[in-house]
């Protein structure tokens, strides 16, 4: 009766172990990411707005497309849980690993609107203001340039002392030894390396894809 029960205790232990293992591998849920794959099909039915202000930006992005604009609240409602419970979004992208490591400076008042989403953000520091900025010029960018945009990287305001290290002790190897293939057309950790896991990049079938390798740090 004892060893039985060691049996299915180790059993079940196996079985969350691999759990856990898929779900970091995965890097966000599914519908996370079907979410983001319709906002790049559908980046030319929204108009964007940002008004950079002494403590950050005001933006608005709003789409006649009520389909589009349905695809952006949510978005916008799964990222905001996302960050809020601390997990990482792009992490072999250093602009959004320095942002999401700002980002509990960063206060950030989300409305939606009739056709869109309306954003103040007001950074709490002279940096949290200023990387605030950054992700906002981004965002504009995937809109004006769609999946061409997804896949490339983008710098941190305060380079490379900021985008080593991300949430909860994850470090992103592509950021640390491996600089030169991060940008070279999404190149980077694609083998996947020794310890990390490989988190798939969301526009993988729509182009060449990069792959997101975190370890332990």
């Amino acid at each position: 009766m004892k060893v039985k029960f060691t049996l299915k205790i180790a059993g079940i232990l196996a079985v969350l172990a691999s759990v856990q293992t898929v779900s970091f591998a995965s890097g966000m849920p599914a519908e996370q990411r079907d979410t983001i794959h319709g906002l790049f099909d559908a980046h030319k039915a929204f108009s964007r707005e940002v008004i950079e202000t002494d403590e950050g930006y005001i933006s608005k992005t709003t789409s006649k497309d009520p389909k589009a604009v349905k695809l952006l609240q949510t978005h916008v409602k799964q990222m905001e849980g996302r960050l809020k419970d601390g997990l990482m979004v792009r992490g072999w992208d250093p602009a959004y690993v320095e942002f999401v490591n700002q980002y509990d400076d960063i206060d950030i008042q989300i409305t939606n609107i009739e056709n869109g989403i309306s954003i103040v953000a007001i950074g709490k520091t002279p940096e949290a203001k200023m990387v605030a900025r950054n992700h906002a010029g981004i965002v504009s960018q995937f809109i004006n340039h769609g999946w061409k945009e997804h896949d490339k990287t983008h710098a941190a305001v305060y380079g490379e002392s900021s985008d080593a290290k991300g949430k909860m002790g994850m470090k992103s190897c592509c950021q640390t030894g491996a600089k030169e293939s991060a940008q070279n057309e999404g190149a980077c950790c694609a083998g996947g390396e020794g310890g990390c896991a490989v988190e798939g990049n969301a526009g993988a079938e729509k182009g060449p894809g990069m792959s997101c390798c975190q370890k332990a740090g």
